[in-house]
């Protein structure tokens, strides 16, 4: 259905005949039957976005919890190696309490980010639009739009966290991490999936733990590294 519903939109078809192996005629697809079915595709693609699926809104409850769970395992795991990274800087923060209060802000721009790059991959990844041929192009335009992004937005939160903090080498800092971030942001919100669907998997399943995790960890190391190094 899905690849019929790709061929109805590339070559902008009212209808379209079914025949049998053998050639002879036996009914004909309109562009009526196709709405539903980009619908319910584009629907699924949302939903498999946060790890669930369509049968899970009337399916028993084990079966759901089956469908989710591992998902949030894989998670935790992720979650779990990136917390590590603040472990490990546990000295530097504990002699700088401000690196507490504006590491969860690096972070969550970082995802914010990624998530917004691997929403448009795996639109593109669904309509056909991005591929392996055309890939390269794509990455390399979201490491520009990541670059720039981090850019303004380092410009406007460093003025911030100055005037806050007044002090302009962690400013600096700041900032440097929340480009850093940001830049793998984009450049993990189209790999992932691409990666995904090179291995035969779903990447719109998968591919948010793995951004997540990019982004956490890039987001934490960074900054505490960037600290470790300007700061202490």
């Amino acid at each position: 259905q899905e690849e019929v519903a790709y061929i109805f939109d590339k070559y902008h078809l009212i209808s379209a005949p079914v025949v049998e192996p053998g050639g002879r005629l036996v009914g004909q697809i309109t562009v009526d039957d196709i709405v539903g079915v980009i619908q319910d595709e584009s629907e699924e693609d949302i939903l498999a976005l946060a790890g669930v699926s369509d049968a899970g809104r009337n399916a028993p409850v084990i079966d759901i919890i089956r469908a989710r769970l591992p998902w949030l395992m894989i998670n935790t795991v992720t979650a779990a190696l990136a917390a590590s990274v603040i472990h490990g800087f546990e000295g530097e923060i504990a002699k700088l309490v401000t690196l507490a209060v504006l590491m969860p802000i690096v972070a969550s721009l970082g995802g914010n980010a990624g998530t917004q790059a691997l929403a448009v991959a795996v639109r593109a990844l669904a309509s056909k639009e991005l591929s392996e041929v055309n890939a390269y192009r794509t990455v390399f335009r979201e490491m520009a739009v990541g670059l720039a992004n981090g850019a303004a937005l380092a410009a406007v939160t460093g003025l911030v966290v100055f005037f806050l903090f007044k002090d302009a080498r962690l400013s600096i800092t700041f900032g440097l991490a929340l480009m850093i971030n940001l830049f793998v942001a984009s450049l993990a919100g189209v790999l992932a999936p691409l990666t995904l669907e090179k291995m035969g998997r779903d990447p719109a399943v998968s591919s948010s733990v793995f951004v997540t995790f990019a982004t956490d960890f890039t987001g934490f190391f960074a900054f505490l590294g960037l600290a470790a190094l300007i700061l202490l």
